[in-house]
């Protein structure tokens, strides 16, 4: 029985989605992990040991069709069941992801109950099949042109428990070793259409086949044959007719030592799992190249700017907001924004300080100097604009949001020892905050600061001047669009 909790990997690009999913399934006490798209997916189902998939299809740059080719073509990934969640309702989409190997397939919208049963029932019907192959001692793969070697070996292995499939030739050998998870192989090595040094040599060049032994049984008796093989990895080599009880023992020791090899490998991708986890937590927290410094031994980071371009931005009206609707749509509200904007910055290169409530705090121009940082977060507050007005189509109550941008220096540094926090300080921090918090709703309110730097570049509104707590009379200046040639 498992001890542990199934993991689904949920693989969709709609940040809202995931997030119902999510939630759905976590409620069931499910470890649910969460990818964008096909390419994050397939990486996470590489790294990690995932029970079950459910994909959507209709995604940017890899698609779900092409996802769960690449999934049921190779060895590692092609016994975890995928669930197929798409808006398409179409047959022709339906029958032709069953005939890739989905397991199932679910139209969005999904009722969350019916969801469950079949997530359930999947997953039990793994676990069970799971059970039933432990009573297995091994599965082994008997790959020789004749009948009566084949049975032979077949007859005697299953005698002590083992499970041995049959191939006639070496070509339908490496097409049964590309769809089953085999223990040991027997093999031939005067075989039609694909010999068994051929065989050999295209399994060890394989990254998944390479480690399952192989035993050569032939009547090729010659010293050069028998070296060869052992070069090219045979684990061992028996000569036609062969005893069955050295037979069985040279069996033993080769799955002994596949076992014993298979729990060093188990134990060093743990070893690799539990890094990069770390590794992926710490780059949740701090840039790459603070992250780099701090592994390399520095104690204490503290930098100076002489220039960056620092912005904010957050919701008008978000108190209001909160008090009308549940915790969790605030939650699945701010995630979906949130989450949008950190693709953006992702996309231009920005640094992302932290969110404070319904504020949004990014940077560009550290922690890698770039002399373009003020048009990059230029570009991130237009894009940013063109993205709510799209999400605001699919709402009743448009959002409003509320931009400030100001130029200058900053202090930058790593401050905590339990909970790591990348922050920025200074006068600098201060005036951009104004500016957003002084600014219009749905506008992008820049320092003459900034304006000097992307007047030349793009089109702007003049405010002129206001007050500022804090700072007194300012004048500021309302980015619009950037120019046309």
């Amino acid at each position: 029985m498992k001890t542990h909790k199934d993991i689904i990997l949920v693989i969709d690009d709609d940040a809202f989605n995931r997030t119902l999913l999510g939630t759905s399934l976590e409620e069931h006490d499910y470890i649910v992990e969460m990818a964008e798209d096909g390419r994050e997916g397939l990486e996470k189902l590489k790294a990690q040991d995932i029970d079950l998939v459910l994909l959507d299809l209709l995604m940017p740059e890899m698609d779900g069709f092409e996802v769960l080719r690449q999934m049921k073509t190779e060895s590692a990934l092609r016994h975890i069941p995928v669930i197929v969640t798409s808006a398409e309702t179409d047959q022709e989409s339906i029958a032709r992801c069953i005939e890739m190997g989905a397991i199932d397939y679910l139209t969005k919208p999904f009722d969350p109950v019916l969801l469950h049963a079949r997530v359930k029932n999947v997953l039990l019907a793994t676990s069970r099949s799971e059970e039933r192959s432990k009573g297995f001692s091994g599965i082994m793969l008997a790959a020789d042109d004749d009948p009566l070697c084949r049975i032979l070996l077949k007859t005697g292995m299953e005698e002590k428990g083992y499970v041995v499939a049959e191939a006639e030739n070496g070509k339908q050998a490496l097409e049964m070793l590309s769809c089953q998870s085999y223990d040991l192989v027997f093999l031939d090595l005067l075989m039609p259409e694909m010999s068994g040094f051929q065989v050999l040599e295209t399994m060890k060049a394989d990254s998944i086949l390479q480690y399952i032994p192989v035993i050569i049984i032939s009547s090729e008796n010659d010293p050069d044959s028998i070296v060869r093989c052992i070069e090219m990895g045979a684990t061992d080599y028996l000569i036609k007719p062969f005893d069955p009880v050295i037979l069985h023992a040279r069996v033993n020791a080769s799955l002994t030592t596949k076992r014993l090899y298979d729990q060093e490998r188990a134990y060093f991708k743990a070893i690799q799992d539990e890094r990069q986890k770390s590794e992926r937590l710490l780059l949740n927290i701090l840039p790459k190249p603070i992250s780099d410094r701090l592994k390399q031994g520095e104690e204490i980071i503290a930098d100076n700017f002489a220039e960056v371009t620092v912005m904010f931005a957050d919701i008008v009206g978000f108190t209001q907001l909160s008090e009308k609707i549940s915790p969790a749509e605030l939650v699945i509200l701010l995630n979906h924004i949130f989450s949008m904007f950190d693709r953006v910055a992702e996309n231009k290169g920005l640094e992302k300080i932290k969110t404070i409530g319904d504020a949004y705090m990014v940077v560009g121009g550290l922690p890698i100097e770039r002399p373009d940082h003020a048009q990059a977060i230029a570009e991130m507050a237009l894009e940013i604009q063109r993205e709510i007005s799209c999400f605001n189509e699919e709402r009743e109550k448009p959002l409003r949001i509320r931009i400030g941008i100001h130029t200058g220096p900053v202090i930058a540094g790593v401050i905590g020892t339990h909970k790591l926090s990348y922050d920025l300080w200074g006068d600098t921090v201060n005036i951009a905050s104004r500016m957003e918090s002084h600014g219009v709703a749905n506008g992008i309110q820049v320092s003459s600061a900034t304006y000097e730097r992307l007047k030349d570049k793009y089109l702007f509104e003049k405010r002129g001047v206001i007050q500022v707590k804090g700072k007194g009379e300012m004048e500021t200046y309302l980015l619009t669009e950037r120019k046309t040639d």
